[in-house]
């Protein structure tokens, strides 16, 4: 009899990659396991999972819109539908494929698949990402049989503290560090030189790409590889154009060879970001984003500070 696997993860790449690492590891391990991932078809993982070969089953869930305008108030008054239509289709899945184990990786998905799941007796598993656990982690303490965070610091904020291991953030195969010069031709980085990785994330971050535009084209003892994010690029590719020291791009996609050419990183805080350094070794200039849920970045940027592995910038 193979096992099967339900994980759920939604919204963002800090609980999407995670998830398609565990997915990716399962397999690998018993290649006759069935594996089902459950997302929302608004979140990145519409696109990452079944690119990885997983299959993705969907359901309308969302979250407490903060704002008072008045399609989000109305929006807010129609959320108890939402959620229970979410968790009808939750019910669907589970009974029909009738997994032996239950995964939630993150994002609002997680909560009615790890509850259901608890609820018809199979094993749930929570594995949180950030140095502050999410919202929908903490509801689901009492419902978890284990619960996996990153770091230790995340320990304090669970009642249940004997379910609590501390495994650190799974990432997908294949980071690791290759060889600095040829990294550098990837980019057309001079090798020869200290090179500075900036990151702000898929989208980039404006507030890091504007305070960067102000003395980027100043640092001409480094090289300079900027990822701005699609809706920054143009603008900076433009006041940058006669920097030759500097490459800019809108997204990379071979983080293994630009983690590699990097001698500092310049970023955000997210949790995935933030083991992929750790994995790579590499020291930081953290600048979390203030407007994060419950301002976990600047928690995730502190284990590292802490630590001696980077500094941070409010």
């Amino acid at each position: 009899m193979s096992y099967r696997i339900l994980i759920a993860a939604g919204g963002t790449g800090g609980h999407v990659f995670p998830a398609l690492a565990l997915g990716e590891e399962i397999r690998e391990r018993w290649n006759d396991a069935e594996i089902l991932f459950v997302g929302t078809k608004r979140g990145l993982e519409q696109r990452v999972i079944p690119a990885a070969g997983f299959r993705l089953k969907t359901i309308t869930m969302r979250g407490l819109i903060r704002s008072w305008a008045f399609l989000d108030v109305v929006g807010n008054l129609i959320l108890p539908l939402i959620v229970f239509f979410g968790m009808m289709e939750s019910l669907w899945v589970l009974m029909s494929f009738r997994p032996r184990a239950v995964i939630g990786c993150g994002g609002y998905v997680t909560g009615p698949i790890v509850l259901l799941g608890k609820l018809f007796g199979k094993k749930t598993l929570i594995q949180e990402q950030n140095s502050r656990p999410g919202r929908t982690s903490l509801l689901l303490q009492s419902w978890a049989d284990q619960i996996h965070v990153t770091y230790d610091d995340a320990v304090s904020f669970f009642r249940a503290s004997e379910k609590i291991l501390v495994s650190g953030n799974p990432l997908r195969k294949g980071l690791s560090r290759m060889d600095k010069r040829k990294a550098c031709e990837c980019f057309g980085l001079n090798p020869d030189k200290n090179t500075l990785l900036v990151i702000g994330g898929s989208l980039g971050a404006r507030a890091m790409n504007e305070a960067l535009v102000e003395f980027a084209g100043e640092l001409n003892d480094l090289e300079i590889l900027w990822q701005t994010g699609k809706n920054n690029f143009e603008a900076i590719e433009s006041k940058m154009k006669n920097c030759a020291h500097i490459k800019v791009l809108p997204f990379i996609e071979n983080m293994t060879a630009a983690y590699s050419c990097a001698d500092l990183v310049f970023c955000r805080a997210g949790a995935m970001t933030l083991s992929e350094i750790t994995r790579m070794g590499l020291p930081s200039i953290l600048a979390p984003y203030p407007y994060a849920a419950d301002n976990h970045q600047e928690y995730n940027a502190r284990s590292l500070v802490s630590r001696g592995a980077g500094v941070m910038l409010k």
